[in-house]
């Protein structure tokens, strides 16, 4: 015996996954908030969450690569035929795909559905190691984006690199409900 599913229970697996993937998901931004000390009116300021050993210093001179990623974030998701309105929390994760070098987070903007911008989440710079990561964190109560909102991520290098996995996972958790779905950034012409 494999230890798979039959075939006729792998979408009750696979929903059952996806339901335990959303409460864990959930239950770490709800934990992230709590120990960020952010709740309510505070909870609509974004967190950024980076390890200390995952930067380094931002290196001087001039980019050898340099580019823009855009990434939507659905923060609210209509449902019921426009009759339902489903708020997620937001997960925004930027990975240095370099093995050797440095990747330069030079910015990174919140827009609403208007394209408007709602909030710079870097004062400054920072540079990740190899594979190292940041995330920003969006409350399930903030819904300042609306159903189209998105990040826009400008990120350099003083080397040429792999471009940077950038994602957004987005969870809600509604009574006994769970519900997540990821989005990939794309890389649009940075000015």
């Amino acid at each position: 015996m494999s230890g798979n599913p039959p075939p006729s229970r792998r979408p009750a697996v696979r929903r059952a996954v996806m339901l335990a993937f959303a409460a864990i998901v959930g239950g770490l931004v709800g934990g992230l908030a709590l120990l960020a000390g952010t709740s309510g009116a505070a909870a609509a300021e974004q967190t950024v969450m980076i390890v200390p050993d995952a930067t380094a210093p931002v290196p001087a001179g001039t980019p050898a690569a340099r580019g823009r990623i855009l990434v939507p974030l659905h923060s609210t998701v209509i449902a019921g035929g426009g009759r339902t309105r489903l708020n997620f929390s937001g997960l925004l994760s930027i990975h240095n795909a370099s093995e050797r070098h440095l990747l330069v987070v030079d910015a990174i903007e919140y827009r609403d559905q208007a394209g408007r911008l709602i909030e710079r989440s870097l004062d400054k710079p920072v540079a990740l190691k190899p594979f190292a990561s940041l995330q920003v964190v969006i409350a399930q109560e903030d819904v300042r984006g609306g159903i189209g909102a998105s990040f826009l991520v400008d990120w350099s290098s003083p080397e040429a690199i792999d471009e940077p996995v950038v994602e957004a996972v987005m969870v809600a958790v509604h009574g006994t409900q769970g519900y997540s779905f990821v989005s990939t950034g794309r890389r649009i012409a940075r000015p």
